[in-house]
């Protein structure tokens, strides 16, 4: 057959990847798409002419997109991921035990130790289509690389993450991340020492999306900053709603900057179109641009940023009012 497989909008689809894999295989003739989506409000659609293929498989993660693409003159058409209007759709056991293609040139592999969480943030799709924790794979049929890029949601949760951590230990050429974010709840001087000692690429990232854990969290990073203790190299996810208090917002901002750690602001989808919408795009841009950050206040980046003196007085204002 000849199969067309379609990414639409993820930076690396692991689905797509093992589909690719499976099918040719097969001795199937099998092409791939990436279409560089964004998962936030745009405009663009896509239409495809399968008239040449026997088959098209269509995936996607973000829901913004699940009607943005449309196959014409194929009669077998497959829409799937968990953005999808089929996000229930699960790879059949022998394309979910092949693993992922590579092209020649990529020098980082990607995978899941495990998949699911044992939380279940209001705002995130793990719990609902993956469940609780669970063991996914073995350590070695991940690594293909001298980079490794783990996609697991809750990793220091998994009961032998730190057979996971002695293993990179042993394999120093190996440069690794865990790029989906640690749970700081669950650190201790244990893990900490392990995850210090790694060849590790970039910031440790952990999540401080719930403002409630705060005090929490001040216990905790003295514990981290035993360990790691340069300083910038941690990094938190901070999740904003618009129905959340924006003083929470810059309050844990910050936070991170007093102990001298990256923010990371992930902005809802409903931010999109709320009232203070561009302030958002201001602040979101201030936050993580480590260079701006790092180096100067939120206005200073305003002066830099626009021209337009109604921008910067109108995102101050709300930069302003929010400490109220």
């Amino acid at each position: 057959m000849k199969i067309l497989l379609v990414n639409v909008d993820s930076r690396w689809n692991m689905a797509i990847r093992k589909m690719f894999n499976y099918f040719k295989k097969q001795a199937n003739d099998v092409e791939v798409i990436d279409l560089g989506f964004s998962g936030y409000p745009h405009k663009r659609t896509k239409t495809i002419n399968g008239a040449e293929y026997d088959k098209v498989f269509v995936s996607n993660i973000f829901d913004i997109n699940k009607d943005r693409v449309t196959v014409v003159n194929c009669a077998d058409v497959v829409f799937g991921g968990i953005g999808s209007n089929n996000p229930h759709l699960q790879l059949p056991e022998e394309i979910e035990k092949t693993e992922p293609f590579y092209f020649p040139d990529e020098d980082t592999s990607y995978g899941f130790i495990t998949r699911g969480c044992i939380r279940k943030c209001w705002f995130c799709k793990v719990p609902k289509y993956e469940g609780s924790l669970k063991e996914y794979n073995t350590i070695e049929s991940v690594v293909k690389h001298k980079k490794v890029k783990f996609l697991d949601n809750n990793i220091l949760a998994y009961p032998d993450h730190m057979k996971v951590f002695q293993w990179c230990l042993e394999h120093p050429e190996i440069k690794v991340e865990f790029n989906q974010g640690l749970d700081f709840r669950l650190v201790n001087d244990e893990n900490l020492e392990a995850l210090s000692k790694l060849n590790y690429m970039g910031e440790y990232i952990f999540a401080f999306d719930e403002p409630k854990y705060q005090p929490l969290l001040e216990k905790k990073i003295v514990l981290m900053k035993k360990w790691i203790d340069k300083p910038w190299k941690l990094k938190f996810y901070i999740y904003y709603h618009p129905s959340m208090d924006l003083r929470q917002l810059f309050e844990r901002v910050e936070w991170c900057r007093n102990h001298e750690c990256l923010p990371y602001v992930m902005r809802d989808i409903a931010c999109w179109d709320c009232e203070i919408k561009s302030f958002l795009i201001d602040y979101t841009s201030y936050c993580n641009q480590p260079a701006f950050f790092k180096k100067m206040s939120f206005e200073q980046f305003l002066e830099k940023r626009h021209k337009n003196q109604e921008r910067i007085q109108s995102s101050l204002k709300v930069y302003e009012e929010g400490w109220r």
